[in-house]
This record gives C-alpha cells, sequence and structure tokens, in this order.
C-alpha cells in the first residue's frame, strides 16, 4: 500500500517524498492494529494517536515499496508510523 501517490509501487525508491498539505486518517476498523493500541505486551504501543481521526502529513519517507509517515499527533508533536496504520481521507 502507498499512502503518497499511486505510483509508489510501479517506482519504489528511497528518499523523502514531497507532501503539500496531506491529511490521512489513522485506520479505525482494522483489526489487525487492535495489539498497538490495547496494551498488548507483544506489540510496541501507540500513544498519542487516536484511532479514526485525521492527522497533518508532515513528511513520507519512503523505503521501496513502504513508507514511513510522519505527522503531527494528538499531542503536537512530530510522531512516525508505518504506512500500513493509515488511510486516505475521502
Amino acid at each position: 500500500m502507498s499512502v503518497s501517490n499511486q505510483y509508489s509501487d510501479e517506482c519504489p525508491y528511497t528518499g523523502i517524498r514531497k507532501v503539500n498539505k496531506k491529511y490521512l486518517k489513522i485506520r479505525e476498523n482494522a483489526k489487525w492494529l487492535d495489539g498497538y493500541f490495547d496494551g498488548s505486551p507483544n506489540y510496541p504501543q501507540v500513544k498519542g494517536v487516536t484511532r479514526g481521526k485525521v492527522y497533518e502529513v508532515v513528511k513520507i519517507e519512503g523505503f521501496g515499496d513502504c513508507e514511513d509517515v510522519t505527522f503531527i499527533d494528538d499531542n503536537g508533536n512530530e510522531q512516525t508510523l508505518a504506512d500500513f496504520f493509515f488511510e486516505e481521507v475521502r
């Protein structure tokens, strides 16, 4: 999955991808993400983030066909999560 553009999987590269006022939403109903939010000791816990909330993206860094998304979290800090935590805002 690529949250930056439709061609990222066709032409993967490593580097910072430009973002102009991009907003992404944390997946709300993805059961496979529950472990990151429910206190499970088997997953690193995500703090300062609300599932289903839309966040302003600061930058997206690509690593082949996966991406790290840096955004402003609930506490006003920059936080980075993998692209699989996000979905496009419609």
